[in-house]
């Protein structure tokens, strides 16, 4: 049986998004800020490890999907 120790509590850093503080809005040609919210097997990290707000993480996932339509993303990165 696995005992967990309830009295310490672990609390989450609190992060700021990113595209509020500099005023910006994700764009699909702007390559550099959107690669930042990508893994390095390509895929889209969650909003709980970007620390985006909700409204930028919903444009910055239409945005991501759109330049990987437009062949400026890859879909798939696969490791060597």
């Amino acid at each position: 049986m696995i005992r967990r120790n309830t009295r310490t509590k672990r609390y989450p850093k609190i992060k700021f998004c990113y595209f509020c503080q500099n005023k910006l809005d994700p764009s699909y040609e702007d390559l550099d800020n959107v690669k930042k919210f990508i893994s390095e097997r390509g895929k889209i990290l969650p909003r709980l490890r970007t620390g985006l707000c909700n409204k930028h993480q919903v444009i910055l996932t239409t945005t991501i999907k759109r330049a990987r339509y437009m062949a400026f993303l890859p879909y798939i990165v696969r490791p060597i």
